[in-house]
């Protein structure tokens, strides 16, 4: 992480010594800061910029680098499919996943907050409907292996400790 910490401390004639005594952390830890070996939690992260008098993004970002965007790419919209995605919380997640599943909407892919389906854009007469599961924690290899052979897929892109599986109704 690239950062600013030594220029400002020089700045104030501090020696390391006393930029750790004002932030109460180890000469060494202002060291590694200083040297990019180690980046600081949050809430030291924030003692450093209050002390110097400027934001996060201020120390601990290179002004000349351009910025990387944070915003996931748009999803590929595959021809031949309809698509919409559903913004979903807790309180709504579940009936969202059944009541789209029934309509025959297959899930494509998960985000924090968000569900995208996609459906055969010429519909046959009866289209196929879908089954979904949720799963929150770890998830073993035993048990994803389990419910694999139960013919469930997992679906890509579900966030962290939350699993999705889908599977067409018969």
């Amino acid at each position: 992480m690239d950062n600013h910490i030594r220029r400002l401390r020089t700045a104030r004639q501090w020696t390391q010594a006393d930029l750790a005594a004002e932030l109460d952390v180890s000469r060494q830890t202002v060291n590694a800061l200083e040297t990019g070996k180690y980046d600081p939690s949050l809430p030291l992260a924030f003692r450093i910029a209050r002390l110097f008098g400027r934001t996060i993004e201020e120390i601990f970002t290179d002004p000349d680098r351009p910025r990387e965007s944070t915003a996931p790419a748009p999803p590929v919209k595959e021809p031949g499919y309809d698509h919409q995605t559903r913004v979903a919380t807790a309180l709504n997640e579940l009936d969202i996943l059944r009541e789209l599943g029934e309509q025959g909407w297959e899930l494509s892919g998960v985000e924090l907050g968000e569900l995208s389906f996609r459906r055969a854009a010429s519909l046959p007469d009866a289209p196929p409907r879908w089954l979904y599961q949720r799963l929150s924690g770890a998830l073993s290899v035993g048990q994803r292996n389990e419910l694999l052979q139960q013919g469930w897929t997992p679906v890509d892109g579900s966030p962290g400790a939350v699993h999705y599986f889908k599977r067409p109704l018969p």
